[in-house]
């Protein structure tokens, strides 16, 4: 049975399969955007229930579509993102947390953690849900 839908935003063709294919093995549904800007579309079209958003990307990087995302969500509907990035650096980790991400995993990343951070994000969303008003 497959449950929530993840969009996988990363301007590398290969790292979006190989994302995709991890998460489906997790049984969780998938999207794709190489951009930031696909990745805005993607969100309000897809509806994800989570997105892992590269950093640096063309057109628009994930800081800012990050920003757009947070700037379209309604009140109380905030989904996690995750970034992803082989840029590691407290400046990197700091601007993600600005921006809106809710966590800021280190490339190349193993399947267990993976894993591990994506269910530990939709926790947290799920319990928020739960106490919001």
């Amino acid at each position: 049975m497959l449950h929530k839908k993840i969009l996988v935003v990363d301007d590398d063709p290969y790292i979006r399969e190989i994302l995709a294919t991890q998460l489906s093995r997790l049984h969780y549904r998938t999207a794709v955007a190489a951009d930031g800007e696909e990745a805005v579309a993607a969100f309000k079209k897809e509806k994800p229930d989570l997105i892992l958003m590269d950093l640096l990307m063309p057109r628009l990087d994930g800081l800012g579509a990050t920003q757009k995302i947070r700037a379209s969500e309604r009140k109380g509907a905030r989904v996690p993102i995750l970034f992803l990035t082989a840029r590691e650096g407290s400046q990197n980790k700091l601007s993600s947390i600005i921006s809106g991400g809710d966590d800021f995993v280190a490339k190349p990343v193993t399947f267990q953690e993976l894993a591990g951070r994506v269910e530990e994000a939709l926790r947290r969303a799920k319990s928020r849900k739960k106490t919001s008003p």
